[in-house]
């Protein structure tokens, strides 16, 4: 595979002239839209590739959700196999399909996934701005969070995370919105799948439910006008049984295979203990917290914010223009409004959680754009100078434009206790992490031998940890794992206190592997345990056998 130091000179210059193109389409009416889509398209690729070749874990969800791909292509029952906290099953399940084309569930294959999700998070975002504004403001606001998710390498906008499934899936929700007319019939066909992307949303992140609920009470809003004047229910029937679809299916799905109480206790319940962060009072000081740490989105918000302040100026006003429907300007302000608050509901500094702001943020700007359109080519020119500035200044002091050297790291790493693993690997074979580091499972291409990959919930006191740890036994019992891992130590996130959290710290486990498995030595501050039946038929001289600590 092709790879990227740190200085592509003449690439990142292509990817400034082609910028410069797309801006001038964005401004263009000579330019069709489908060649500013096209070329946006081409930009958005062009640059986001040295992330997508660097085949190296940017963050600690990209090894979850890639680990829990691995087990699922194993054992595709969610929530038996798999525990995403508070990650739902479609985000892992997208990462299953470049294993079913042939291709190795990795870093890279993951950022592509997620590249696929922004691409066409962006297009339907483009259609709404049409479909409510027009193709003038459609192409002058659009330009701004291309250019922003095109050249941002901050880690968070660019690693696969949880959020850019439940984005598109939001994005397609808002388009199928915008088609809506009080005034017209509608497609109940169209209605059908608005309901059945809003119900597919909590089971991506729970997160996004906020969202999604302002996107369907909206839907219900425009088909009660139009039940006013054409006393029609077929269409309200199309959205109440699509919304229903996905739920139901998710319903036999955990009947049948008999996950419905991890279901409720795992994903359900545990979340609820999660997002018990912020309170209403604490919202602002906490989005103010988080946006303090992406200058890139700072200045994303910045290039927006004269037409966003006059979006909101309109809205308190009660000032419609044109022939825009009233529902809309209070669409995009419970939008903006619910954005903020699954933002900072769960109390953590999570950059990556300010995905779900983009689109409510150009939504509001778009709102505003008409009264200051003159200025429009300001707003792109703002993102560009940031990043272009950045990018020579460290071009300047570090000889540096890319973030990412991916030269020598296109494929996976190999950590010294997945050398050892590797060495006794076989297919079909189980891993259990102990700790939390799940690049071990993506580096061996190992399945999970528990549900949950890190076992944070199980080591730190809170009311459900007795649940977790039955758990954690119990599936140790079902899938007997070849191989377990203590990674508690320095390599580990968050749990690095061997005494308090190694397995010792667990009585009822400790004294499992004591029964079960043979420690084979310490790797990099990892102990491996093999177990029993594998270490007889595997034992070499060189192997040492000491007692269990």
């Amino acid at each position: 595979m092709f790879s990227f130091d740190s200085s592509p000179t003449v690439y990142w210059f292509i990817g400034y002239l082609l910028a410069g193109f797309v801006i001038f389409a964005s401004q263009s009416q000579s330019i069709s839209n489908r060649v500013y889509l096209c070329t946006g398209i081409i930009l958005l690729v062009l640059m986001r590739l040295p992330i997508i070749v660097f085949n190296r874990e940017l963050n600690v969800d990209e090894s979850q959700m890639a680990s829990h791909a691995l087990t699922l292509v194993q054992d595709p029952v969610f929530w038996r196999s798999v525990d995403g906290t508070t990650i739902g099953p479609l985000d892992n399940y997208l990462l299953v399909i470049p294993k079913l084309l042939g291709f190795q569930i990795d870093y890279s294959s993951g950022r592509l996934m997620g590249l696929l999700c922004i691409a066409g998070a962006w297009l339907l975002l483009f259609s709404v701005l049409k479909n409510w504004f027009g193709t003038s403001i459609a192409r002058r606001i659009s330009i701004v969070p291309l250019l922003f998710l095109a050249f941002t390498q901050e880690i968070d906008f660019v690693h696969y995370s949880s959020e850019q499934l439940p984005v598109l899936l939001l994005a397609f929700c808002i388009y199928q919105l915008s088609q809506l007319d009080p005034k017209n019939a509608s497609s109940a066909s169209g209605l059908y799948f608005l309901g059945l992307v809003a119900g597919a949303v909590p089971f991506s992140k729970l997160q996004a439910v906020p969202l999604v609920a302002v996107i369907v009470v909206s839907a219900f809003w425009v088909l009660f006008q139009r039940f006013q004047r054409f006393g029609e229910l077929k269409s309200a029937i199309a959205l109440i049984v699509g919304g229903l679809t996905v739920p139901l299916l998710f319903l036999a799905f955990t009947l049948t295979f008999d996950v419905f109480d991890d279901l409720i206790d795992f994903y359900v319940l545990g979340n609820a203990i999660y997002a018990g962060g912020a309170t209403f009072g604490e919202i602002p000081a906490q989005f103010y917290k988080i946006v303090a740490l992406s200058i890139d989105f700072q200045f994303f918000s910045l290039a927006l914010i004269v037409p966003m302040v006059i979006g909101l100026v309109r809205i308190i006003r009660l000032y419609v223009p044109g022939k825009l429907d009233f529902y809309v300007p209070f669409t995009i302000l419970f939008l903006v409004l619910t954005s903020i608050y699954a933002v900072t509901k769960s109390g953590n500094d999570f950059i990556h959680y300010l995905n779900f702001c983009i689109i409510p943020w150009t939504l509001l700007a778009a709102y505003g754009l008409s009264a200051v359109e003159s200025w429009s080519p300001a707003f792109p020119a703002v993102i560009v100078l940031w990043f272009g500035g950045y990018d020579a200044l460290h071009f300047v002091k570090e000889r540096r434009l890319n973030a990412f050297d991916s030269v020598g790291k296109t494929t996976l790493r190999e950590s010294p206790v997945v050398t050892r693993i590797l060495e006794r690997k076989q297919k079909g074979d189980y891993m259990a992490v102990w700790g939390w580091n799940c690049t071990y499972y993506v580096e061996a291409q190992l399945a999970e031998g528990t549900a949950e990959n890190h076992s944070e919930r199980s080591i730190f006191e809170h009311p459900m940890r007795e649940t977790y740890r039955k758990r954690y036994l119990s599936d140790l019992a079902r899938t007997q794992p070849a191989f377990v891992l203590d990674a508690v130590g320095k390599n580990s996130v968050w749990v690095q206190d061997k005494k308090t959290q190694g397995i010792e710290s667990y009585p009822e486990l400790n004294q499992y592997i004591r029964n079960h498995y043979t420690f084979l030595g310490e790797f990099d501050d990892v102990r491996l345990y093999v177990r029993n039946d594998r270490y007889a038929a595997d034992r070499r001289p060189t192997d040492r056998r000491p007692a269990l600590r």
